[in-house]
């Protein structure tokens, strides 16, 4: 898979998904769902920051999603 830019502000539905590393269903899912977009001559664009907050929301609500442990959880099981 190609590696996609790192300064994209904005997203298709489709480059959404490659960035975010799920399906194009899932993107449009979450439109569904209510995630913000906005349409432009046709197209579903999605902002970058929009996206990611949307993924994060996501992964931490999804108990199969491993986290990071918070940094002071790390820190008082080391003491």
């Amino acid at each position: 898979m190609p590696k996609l830019p790192d300064d994209q502000k904005n997203y298709t539905v489709k480059t959404a998904a490659k960035r975010v590393q799920c399906s194009t269903r899932t993107i449009q899912r979450w439109i569904r769902d209510g995630m913000v977009h906005r349409r432009v001559q046709g197209f579903i664009i999605i902002d970058h920051a929009v996206l990611q907050a949307e993924k994060r929301k996501r992964a931490a609500s999804n108990p199969k999603i491993k986290t990071h442990p918070n940094i002071d959880e790390i820190s008082r099981t080391m003491s």
